[in-house]
């Protein structure tokens, strides 16, 4: 997969269908708007391409997915190119029929949206508008529509709600995969491994949204290693209760090496086991520690 940073939808010149949007997620709904561009690049024997935004049109909602993270997903969904462009105050202000005349005008022949996109200056650019505009230019629009799970339309802001209150198994539905945040193996205080549990300590940066606090199981990534793993998400009340930061720990069910230290890896949520809370004593927790791996074990299915 090609990958350019451009100013805006003035592109490389060059024959192809694209699929834009912020794509957060690259849930279920992304995926059918995805899957549109790729029809129609068959159909045409063109690129398949798609366009998102960095930074974000609304940078302060929490992102589901980093770049990072959007960057390898679309890689793996066979998309050919990408093009990343900030959503800056001059792609604002832009009139939506400038926008697509642009596209047009650089070789795109089909652009697949989703069903409640708006694009130009104050929104104005609905699907009706555009695609009535685009009937005047050399520009195919495609609408996906829209996805619905577990009784809802699928949407980012659903989504993010999900992981706010813990829900990574409903999450992981409507993104069509476990809910994943990466980051760099660390060497943490080593408490887990005095009690007979180590862990894998994500730190630096972490990629992705981290859901609510709370005990999970599912799989530490690393390479093309995969490990079952009993995860915890909070601040260690029992074992630093001043503390305030967060932190991604996983216990590798199956067995932990040294040698990740200094590996990226991803962490997969697949359900929630329990709320974070104090325990009264060290053994206490400990105890709590080797009910939620059995747990784990009984709900992660061996790879």
């Amino acid at each position: 997969m090609k990958v350019f940073r451009v100013e805006g939808p003035l592109l490389a010149p060059g024959r192809r269908s694209l699929a834009l949007g912020s794509f957060d997620g690259l849930h279920k709904g992304h995926l059918s708007v995805l899957s549109l561009a790729k029809e129609a690049a068959r159909a045409r024997k063109i690129s398949c391409a798609a366009m998102i935004f960095d930074p974000r049109p609304d940078p302060k909602k929490p992102e589901i997915t980093s770049l990072a993270q959007q960057m390898r997903l679309f890689k793996s969904l066979g998309i050919d190119e990408l093009f990343i462009a900030p959503f800056c105050r001059r792609l604002k202000a832009m009139p939506y029929q400038q926008f697509l005349t642009l596209l047009s005008s650089s070789g795109v022949e089909d652009l697949s949206i989703g069903p409640f996109t708006c694009l130009g200056a104050g929104g104005e650019g609905t699907v009706e508008k555009m695609g009535e505009f685009c009937r005047s230019l050399p520009l195919r629009l495609r609408v996906s529509p829209a996805v619905e799970e577990l009784g809802g339309r699928v949407s980012s802001t659903r989504i993010r709600a999900m992981l706010k209150e813990g829900r990574v198994l409903e999450a992981s539905a409507l993104l069509s995969r476990p809910h994943s945040v990466s980051g760099l193996i660390v060497r943490g205080l080593k408490n887990g491994r005095k009690m007979g549990f180590p862990t894998a300590n994500l730190g630096g940066k972490i990629e992705g949204l981290i859901p609510a606090e709370g005990v999970y199981c599912g799989y530490l990534e690393c390479g093309q290693a995969l490990w079952r793993a009993a995860i915890s998400v909070g601040t260690n009340p029992t074992v630093n209760p001043a503390s305030r930061r967060v932190t991604v720990e996983a216990h590798l069910l199956d067995g932990f090496s040294s040698s990740l230290y200094g590996c990226s890896a991803n962490v997969q949520f697949l359900d929630f086991l329990r709320p974070q809370r104090p325990f009264s004593s060290f053994g206490a927790l400990r105890e709590a520690i080797a009910l939620d791996c059995r747990e784990s074990e009984e709900r992660v299915p061996r790879i």
